[in-house]
């Protein structure tokens, strides 16, 4: 599972009849946004697992997008937030897909990315959790604010836990398993 910063190309070409078009853009501009870094390069390696990790022995799914279970670890390490000076008391994480897509299945999973004509695994995508509380860091909603109380730590510009899994979707197949998350961390 890669994750990066988020980057957005949009192509532009010009109406040979000079007629209008409608353009919608949309942004978030903040003051209190913090430079962030991922272990690994952003790259967080999954073991490889059967198809029965993800099932109980009577067939039924072995774990929900809720359920805390061991993971891959993987660390956000802010490295620096605009104001640097002021008081921080909450340092906030959010995750969401870059691709902006989740399964239909759940708003908690991030969506594989491989299509199976290219060797991905079917209905199996990636859950994301806090090492802090063992929560899954995106709400049913598809919303994402994981809080960490910083007001009495040392210092705030630190690492941040976090572990991620496998979550099936459906009945799963073999295959490769790949999602771009995007992560956010603002300071208040």
């Amino acid at each position: 599972m890669g994750m990066t910063g988020g980057l957005c190309i949009a192509s532009c070409f010009a109406d040979g009849n000079n007629e209008g078009l409608d353009v919608t853009l949309q942004a978030n501009i903040v003051e209190n946004t913090c430079q962030i870094s991922l272990s690994d390069n952003g790259t967080v390696h999954l073991p490889i697992v059967s198809r029965s990790w993800f099932y109980n022995n009577d067939g039924t799914p072995r774990l929900q997008p809720d359920d805390a279970a061991s993971g891959t670890l993987f660390s956000v390490n802010v490295e620096s937030c605009s104001g640097d000076g002021a008081t921080v008391n909450t340092m906030t994480f959010s995750f969401q897909p870059q691709n902006g897509i989740w399964p239909a299945e759940s708003q908690q999973v991030f969506i594989n990315e491989t299509p199976a004509t290219a060797g991905g695994a079917e209905n199996v995508g990636i859950v994301i959790f806090s090492s802090r509380d063992n929560r899954n860091v995106v709400n049913n909603d598809g919303s994402s604010a994981v809080a960490f109380d910083v007001s009495k730590a040392e210092s705030y510009l630190t690492s941040y836990d976090f572990y991620a899994r496998y979550q099936s979707t459906g009945t799963v197949s073999a295959g490769k398993v790949t999602s771009h998350v995007l992560v956010d961390a603002i300071y208040q």
